[in-house]
Order: C-alpha cells, then structure tokens, then sequence
C-alpha cells in the first residue's frame, strides 16, 4: 500500500475504534442509570433464603459481578460479592468497595464525619458517594460491607448477578427463589431505544471494520501481483501481504484497547469493549486475508 492508502485504511480504522470506544462509554453509563433505577441491582435478581457462609461456599457456581444484600435498618444494607469484583456501580463521587470489611457506600444525604459514618456503633470509612448525581434516587441509602452484618442462619437475602437465579437454583436445587422484575420502570429512552442504538452501533462498526480489509486486502493484493509477476515466488508474496495486514489489524486492537483502558481512567466508567477489540481486529484481518486469497488465484492465468 501507498501512504496514501494506508492513511485511508488507517482513517477507517480509526473511526471504528472511536466508534467502539464511544459506545462502550454509553453502554456504560446506560448500565449505570439502569443501576441506579434499579435500587443497585444490575444483572438477575432474585429473593432466596440461603445463609452468606453457604452462598460463599458455593461461590464457584456463581458469575463474575453477583453479589447478595442483606437489609441491616432502615435505608442500610450490608453487601458480600460472591465472585468477581462490584464493577457497576453507580457512583458521583469516591469509588467501588474493594471487598475490604469496613468499607462504605452512602447517598448524599447522608451526613459523614471524617469519612466516616456509623452505623449500630460500628464506624465505616465512606469510600464512595451513590448515584450519578448528588440528588439521585440512592441519596438516602447506605450500603456496607460487613460479612458480620449477615446471619450464621438462613435469612433473606437479595441475590444479584448474572444468571444468578439459573445458578443459585443449580446450586441449591429444591430451594425456593422468588424472582423480581428487571425492569426498572420501563423508561423508553433506557430499555427500548439504547439497547438498539448499541446494537446499530456494532453494525456501523463492523461495516466500516469489512470495508477496511477489504481496501487493505486489495490494495495490498495489487502490489503482491506486481511482485509475482518479476518472479518473487507466491508464498513470499502472500506471507508479505497477509504479515502487513495483520499488523495493521494487530495495532488496531491494541489501539481499542488502550483507549479503553485511558477513557475508564478519565470517565469511571467500566466498559467492557475488549471483546469488541478483539472481533474488530478480527474482521479486519479475515476480510482483507480473504481478498488476498482469492485474488491470488489469478496468478497462473
């Protein structure tokens, strides 16, 4: 490829990678609204009546994010992640609990002295300040963690987490489960009309992603004609052709990725576009390897 060529490739690119970063950032704070909605529920929800000692002993079973709740007062809630880490988390200010006991999350109107808040006279360092603004719907909540705040007896408890209700049943066969709506009060704009932009969105990126290969695969299928033509054998010339895309969708997906990584940094929001870094980069490679292939079919002729 010329210069010339490769700035176009790379424009597209470019444009795809922005594109994917830009809807991780909305699917995110979607996820965050949904969130808040949702009184901190993010995945399956459900009431069961399991102790923390045998959920935590079962905590294979369950995806990365599930965590369970517990209500210690009015307002008040002790959290426990069964698996993975609390990622979606709606938050104006501080940031998620790590898992440490002590640890706390609270509303803005929840009056905290050095950092701190109690809660039955035990005190918590407030980490993290609920909802994406100071006047959210969590303003009054307060959310600890605090394994003793769970009974050593069975008790009602709120699980959440992906495929949590198929997973605890699993885990707990017999056992009675009372699943709550996902719902969170059926607003167009966050349950009908975001979840298909995210979906127009990954098209857009994909075409744009084929129409790149397909004009790296092609243009790079040209100047491996020219070179079979004085006499370099085929093999060379494929390996040369197929090593240069690939090294072009190689930096693609390092470049997604790396905005992904900066772009949580500055925003906070967690986003999840790995995956689409990977099929990118992907796509683009398959569909200009394909170009090369075919087109190089015409070189006995």
């Amino acid at each position: 490829m010329t210069r010339g060529q490769l700035a176009v490739v790379a424009g597209l690119l470019v444009l795809a990678t922005v594109l994917t970063v830009l809807t991780g950032i909305f699917d995110g704070r979607r996820r965050l609204v949904a969130a808040e909605g949702n009184d901190l529920r993010t995945g399956e929800s459900a009431w069961v009546t399991a102790s923390l000692h045998e959920l935590t002993r079962e905590r294979s079973a369950f995806a990365p994010g599930t965590k369970v709740f517990v209500n210690v007062d009015d307002g008040v809630r002790a959290v426990a992640v069964l698996a993975g880490h609390w990622t979606d988390v709606p938050l104006h200010d501080g940031h998620a609990p790590a898992g440490t006991t002590g640890e706390a999350l609270v509303g803005a109107d929840i009056e905290v002295s050095n950092d701190a808040i109690s809660v039955d006279g035990t005190a918590y360092t407030v980490v993290g300040r609920l909802g994406l603004r100071a006047g959210s719907l969590l303003s009054d909540d307060v959310v600890i963690v605090d394994p003793s705040q769970f009974s050593d007896a069975p008790q009602r408890l709120l699980l959440d987490g992906p495929g949590s209700v198929r997973r605890y049943t699993t885990a707990f066969p017999g056992r009675s489960v009372e699943v709550i709506s996902q719902g969170t009060d059926r607003r167009t704009n966050v349950d009908t009309v975001s979840p298909a932009l995210v979906a127009l969105s990954v098209l857009v990126v994909m075409l744009v992603t084929v129409i790149a290969g397909v004009l790296a695969g092609w243009w790079e299928l040209r100047a491996a004609t020219v070179r079979f033509r004085i006499g370099i054998r085929r093999l060379s010339c494929l390996r040369a052709a197929v090593g240069k895309v690939g090294r072009i969708s190689a930096v693609t997906c390092a470049a997604a990725l790396a905005a992904e990584t900066a772009t949580q940094a500055l925003s906070g929001i967690e986003m999840h576009i790995a995956p689409a870094a990977v099929a990118m980069a992907a796509v683009s490679f398959t569909s200009a390897a394909a170009v090369l292939l075919y087109g190089s079919r015409q070189w006995s002729c």
